[in-house]
């Protein structure tokens, strides 16, 4: 039998593959992960369960058949000292009274942040004897699908986001990926990298940004070719972090 790799061994329950594959680029990329698996129903799940050495399982809990919730149920009438812990992650609030009534450790909202997931799986430590894991520092980066291959991208790396329904496409200087984390997630998450929202449907890295233009009223800045334009409604926000940033701006008036 091979020795346990320090870190959390998770199990991920989600019958939409989008959704169980997600969450695999997530935890793949948490320093607090050793090992990831998935399943797609209830039945798959068992299965793996039967194994041994799951400290967590993430769980979906609207799923055909026995639901997430049927799930949680049996891991707690089994009550055993290596009965992984629970994380309920679903598109619906409603249930959540219900879940910590079976002692889940936490609940989250579908799309998962990867700061909130981290969170998540902190928790687990006091718990779960994972053995030593590193300290390693903040991984700044961020895992999205490109075509049939996993793609890592730096967050320093992104020049800015602009919001596409669930997701957000992110560009670099040569590419765009889309990334399923909404922009309020960027904002929340990414801020000690000096993204700052700017509109309603655009946030940029400050550090990428090549001009700042003022004029009637109106801002804009200028990230390579692209002229993102500021809202009114956050442009005093904008101004104080580019201030803060020793940024200046460029007042012009066409005349």
């Amino acid at each position: 039998m091979s020795a346990h790799v320090p870190g959390l061994q998770v199990l991920a329950v989600d019958d939409e593959m989008p959704a169980v594959e997600q969450m695999r680029w997530l935890l793949e990329v948490d320093p607090l992960v050793s090992a990831v698996q998935t399943a797609t129903n209830v039945a798959e799940a068992r299965h793996i369960l039967a194994e041994g050495n799951i400290d967590v399982v993430l769980l979906d809990i609207h799923m055909p058949g026995p639901t997430g919730m049927d799930l949680a149920h049996e891991l707690r009438r089994a009550n055993s000292g290596d009965t992984p812990h629970v994380i309920f992650v679903t598109a619906d609030a409603r249930p959540a009274v219900h879940a910590f009534e079976l002692d889940a450790l936490d609940y989250l909202l579908k799309p998962v942040r990867p700061a909130r997931l981290h969170e998540a799986l902190r928790k687990t430590l006091t718990r779960v004897d994972t053995g030593p894991i590193e300290q390693v520092p903040e991984q700044g980066r961020v895992a999205v699908q490109q075509g049939s291959q996993q793609v890592f991208i730096p967050i320093r790396s992104i020049r800015w986001a602009q919001a596409q329904g669930d997701y957000a496409r992110i560009h670099t200087a040569d590419e765009s990926y889309l990334l399923r984390i909404s922009l309020a997630g960027i904002e929340e998450d990414w801020a000690t990298y000096d993204f700052v929202r700017i509109h309603r449907s655009h946030i940029v890295n400050l550090n990428f940004a090549t001009k700042i233009v003022q004029q009637d009223g109106r801002m804009c800045i200028h990230i390579d070719a692209h002229e993102l334009p500021v809202s009114r409604r956050l442009m005093p926000q904008v101004r104080q972090r580019l201030k803060q940033l020793n940024f200046r701006s460029v007042s012009r008036s066409d005349g």
